[in-house]
């Protein structure tokens, strides 16, 4: 397997950076569509495989349209939200029901103007899809909150009623509640993701050549289970040696916990990634003969988006663009892709086959999903 190079550095892409930061602010905003084509085309062309680069064929003029309702709309509910803030719930639930609609013309554009060594990517789901996933699965997220809400309402001052000489079940009895409303929670969520995923790769074409994946929700679950047990672990450490101590030994340890808890977090996002994205790669395959795998670890992504974070701090954000290049070069040089299998005579075959954009698609509303890519 060969794995992908990215050949941009960050004192070439900071020129870039610093011309579309400056435009955008000198017109308001209005260049940012054009920021992001030329954003988007430095990372795409310095992106590697087997000598060939990826290109983005999109235009600013085309994400203008998308760009400027977007604007509109977050104008219009600013100012609903501080005229008649009981609308705001009115104008969110409109919002959730075209977001489908948003993300499956979206995934749709940036297929088709995405291209590499000039065969282009297209993407064939159907929008019926796109709401079941991206609606229906969130308004059982929503439904399961609106009833946990309403029987912890009515259970535990009841059950604390009934425990005034017993606090001890009152305790255990909420600790049980909380503990299965986040089993039920996280379950639904390894759904959406997996659905989510399959839906999105799964419809996925490169010229004629054919995306499949298969994924198990358990493997989801298991990923989140491992990740909730990393951030428990300095909680409960942090909790029992509050026993027994004085005041100020207390605080001293809430500090060092606290510090522990963001460490935690930051590797429990950076495992998370990790785990799905190598779970992801190890079961796509592209017309059941390109395979893919991903080698990413989760303490080397966790240094690069910690030291990162303290490189964009300590220079007021002027280091933005080498951390974009390091963290495109961590997972480009992480993804591996069988060319073993006559790569190169694939590729011109699929050029043969129809390697050009099929149709043309104007405006879109470009919304940026995580497929695992």
């Amino acid at each position: 397997m060969e794995a992908l190079r990215f050949t941009g550095t960050g004192s070439e892409y900071f020129k870039i950076w610093i011309v579309n930061v400056l435009l955008t602010i000198i017109t308001l905003g209005i260049y940012y569509p054009w920021a992001k084509v030329r954003n988007r085309r430095y990372f795409y062309a310095n992106t590697n495989l087997a000598d060939r680069n990826f290109e983005y064929h999109a235009t600013g003029k085309q994400l203008l349209l998308g760009f400027l309702i977007g604007l509109v709309l977050f104008v219009i509910y600013n100012i609903v939200t501080q005229v008649a803030p009981q609308f705001a719930v009115v104008f969110m639930a409109l919002f959730m029901l075209i977001l489908p609609w948003l993300i499956w013309r979206s995934v749709m554009f940036n297929m088709k103007v995405t291209s590499f060594s000039n065969v282009h990517f297209s993407f064939r789901g159907k929008l019926k899809t796109s709401y079941k996933i991206f609606l229906g699965y969130p308004l059982l997220v929503i439904i399961f909150i609106i009833i946990l809400g309403i029987v912890a309402s009515i259970a535990i001052p009841q059950l604390h009623i009934e425990t005034m000489e017993n606090p001890t079940i009152l305790i255990i009895g909420s600790i049980i509640l909380g503990f299965l409303s986040m089993l039920v929670y996280v379950f639904i969520i390894a759904i959406i993701q997996k659905k989510s995923k399959e839906y999105i790769i799964g419809n996925s074409f490169y010229g004629q050549g054919e995306f499949s994946i298969k994924l198990e929700t358990k493997k989801f679950l298991t990923i989140y289970a491992k990740a909730i047990g990393l951030v428990l672990i300095p909680l409960v450490v942090m909790g029992l040696g509050t026993l027994g101590m004085g005041a100020g030994g207390v605080e001293i340890l809430f500090v060092i916990g606290y510090l522990g808890f963001m460490v935690s977090f930051l590797l429990v996002g950076a495992y998370i990634v990790s785990r799905t994205r190598a779970y992801i790669y190890e079961n796509t395959l592209l017309d059941n003969r390109v395979s893919f795998k991903s080698t990413l670890g989760a303490r080397a992504l966790a240094w690069v988006m910690f030291t990162n974070f303290l490189m964009i701090i300590v220079t007021i954000g002027f280091a933005m663009p080498w951390a974009k290049v390091r963290m495109a070069r961590l997972m480009l040089e992480n993804t591996l892709v069988d060319t073993s299998v006559g790569f190169d005579d694939y590729i011109t075959q699929e050029q043969e086959r129809g390697g050009a954009i099929g149709e043309q698609i104007g405006e879109v509303f470009d919304v940026d999903i995580d497929v695992g890519f």
